[in-house]
């Protein structure tokens, strides 16, 4: 056992104040999300949930609030009032709250964190089209009956350069 002290137990507690250090500066940082270009009301979370596990199992995520990270894959070329997340190869529609807001039309690859609701839903083939034809690279005539999409309306939107 160390005596209170001498050398040995200053040593220690310096040890333990520099880990403590170390960890909350750690804590501190990883948990921040980038500056970048704020559309909506702002984000609040700071845990995000992946892409692919709100595409691949929806029923777990609907009727929660989510913050989401991807790539933007394509913008409504019209007004840039929906855009494509995409990580990897799940991808997912994202439409902002009540139209309140839209993204500018030249975000597609810049990284982007959003934080709103997902939904399961089945769409007309109109309406399935009508995306197609908004889209940057789009074809309408690929679009046949309706379509069974997992959507997200975001309340929120930052815009980040990509990395």
């Amino acid at each position: 056992m160390t005596k209170p002290g001498t050398k040995r137990s200053r040593m220690g507690a310096w040890v333990a104040i520099l880990l403590l250090s170390a960890s909350a500066v750690g804590a501190e940082t990883e948990g921040a999300l980038p500056a970048g270009e704020d559309y909506g009301a702002g984000l609040t979370l700071e845990e995000i949930t992946p892409l692919r596990d709100v595409v691949s199992r929806p029923e777990l995520h609907v009727d929660r609030t989510l913050l989401l990270k991807g790539r933007i894959r394509d913008v409504c070329q019209k007004k840039g009032c929906w855009m494509v997340l995409a990580d990897g190869e799940s991808q997912m529609r994202v439409r902002f709250a009540d139209y309140g807001f839209f993204v500018p039309k030249d975000s597609s690859g810049k990284d982007a964190y959003v934080e709103g609701r997902a939904a399961v839903k089945e769409i007309s083939e109109k309406e399935a089209r009508h995306y197609e034809a908004e889209a940057s690279d789009g074809d309408p005539s690929k679009v046949h009956g309706p379509q069974r999409v997992v959507s997200f309306t975001a309340t929120g939107v930052r815009l980040v350069s990509a990395e």
